[in-house]
C-alpha cells in the first residue's frame, strides 16, 4: 500500500513522457494505416469463434439428451443420428439459402425494390427463417 501512489505517479510521469514523444513526432499518421488492418483482424477473430461455436453446436446436436429413462438401443440410435442430421440439413439449407439471397441484386426476376431488399436483409432473413423452420419440426 505503501508503494501505491510512487507507481501510480511514476506510471503518470512515463505516460506524459511518451505522450509528448508521440505529439512531437505526429505519431496520428502513422495510427492511421494500423487501424484498418487491426479492424480487419479483430473482424476475422469474431468470425473464427462464431464458426468454432457453431461447429461444436453442431457437434453436440449428435448426442441424445439427458434422460432418466433410457430408451432401447435401436430408438437411442435413431435419436442420436436423427437429430444430428436434421441439424445438418438445417446448417447446409441456412448456409445455402444465405449465400443465395446476397446474389439477389443481380437477379433477373423480380422487382427491383424486392430484389434489393432481398440483398440487404437475406441473410438475417434467412436466419429467421431456419431458426423458425427447427422450433416447428419437433
Amino acid at each position: 500500500r505503501e508503494l501505491y501512489l510512487a507507481w501510480v505517479a511514476w506510471v503518470c510521469v512515463w505516460t506524459s513522457v511518451l505522450l509528448i514523444l508521440l505529439s512531437i513526432f505526429n505519431a496520428c499518421t502513422i495510427i492511421k494505416k494500423f487501424t484498418r488492418i487491426a479492424g480487419e483482424l479483430f473482424g476475422m477473430l469474431i468470425a473464427v469463434l462464431f464458426l468454432q461455436e457453431a461447429i461444436r453446436g453442431l457437434i453436440s446436436e449428435f448426442h441424445a439428451p439427458e434422460r432418466k429413462t433410457h430408451d432401447s438401443g435401436d430408438s437411442h440410435f435413431l435419436w442420436l443420428y436423427t437429430n444430428g442430421l436434421l441439424a445438418v440439413i438445417f446448417s447446409l439449407g441456412l448456409v445455402i439459402t444465405a449465400l443465395k439471397s446476397r446474389r439477389a441484386k443481380s437477379w433477373k426476376y423480380g422487382f427491383g425494390s424486392l430484389r434489393s431488399f432481398i440483398g440487404d436483409y437475406g441473410v438475417p432473413l434467412m436466419v429467421l427463417f431456419w431458426s423458425a423452420l427447427s422450433y416447428t419440426i419437433p
